[in-house]
């Protein structure tokens, strides 16, 4: 099975990693392609293609990238940002306008991945997880815990767990997401950094009601 690496900068770029940044899985959207690297985060290194596809990929690092430098006010550079995601293979592919559904025991490796990641790359001052599913995981599995009610409201809907030929991720409650609830707070790990839930890159700037929350995450890089 085809899988995409992670993007670390203390490999490809020998500087030490002080962010990790955490997507959901490989690919695009409406793509078969698996990215080389975690959010193709390599391209973001590159001049900016010509092509079609390739601007895309192109687009997508830019952004992600974009985002943390935004909303951290600068204070790290891109070079700084280790970049992997919650699933690095490939998965089926959901029904139009739902979400990849990142099964359990796929979500459960991740986990162990980051958690080595952490444990690795002691420069590491800050966590980035994209998306309510990859966060619902992370917490499912205990890598932090919160004083809200997203871990029940986050869980996947067992319809779409059992949509067999395409699977889909949908929190068991819908109306007001419950990343509402989480997204822009500050987290304590037990490891020492501190881990605050933000939208996937293609969300950035797009959804009204996450304004406070981001005003909050851009105050502590004040």
């Amino acid at each position: 099975m085809a899988e995409c690496k992670d993007w670390n900068p203390s490999v490809e770029l020998q500087k030490s990693p002080k962010l990790l940044l955490i997507g959901h899985d490989p690919r695009l959207q409406t793509s078969d392609t698996i990215a080389d690297y975690a959010l193709f985060s390599n391209y973001y290194f590159k001049a900016e293609p010509k092509s079609g596809s390739e601007k895309r990929k192109y687009g997508l690092a830019v952004k992600s990238f974009g985002q943390i430098i935004d909303i951290t006010n600068g204070r790290f550079k891109a070079e700084e940002i280790y970049v992997t995601n919650l699933c690095n293979e490939s998965l089926v592919h959901s029904p139009k306008g739902k979400t990849v559904l990142i099964p359990e025991r796929i979500a459960k490796k991740g986990y162990e991945r980051i958690v080595k990641i952490i444990k690795e790359y002691k420069t590491i001052e800050y966590i980035f997880p994209m998306s309510q599913q990859v966060n619902y995981w992370l917490q499912y599995f205990g890598l932090y815990h919160t004083d809200t009610e997203f871990l029940k409201d986050a869980k996947p809907k067992q319809k779409g767990i059992d949509n067999v030929e395409n699977p889909y991720y949908e929190g068991e409650k819908q109306r007001n997401a419950p990343f509402l609830e989480i997204c822009g707070n500050v987290y304590n790990l037990k490891t020492g950094q501190k881990l605050i839930p933000i939208l996937h890159t293609k969300q950035y700037g797009q959804l009204v009601a996450y304004k406070p929350c981001y005003e909050r995450i851009k105050k502590l890089f004040k």
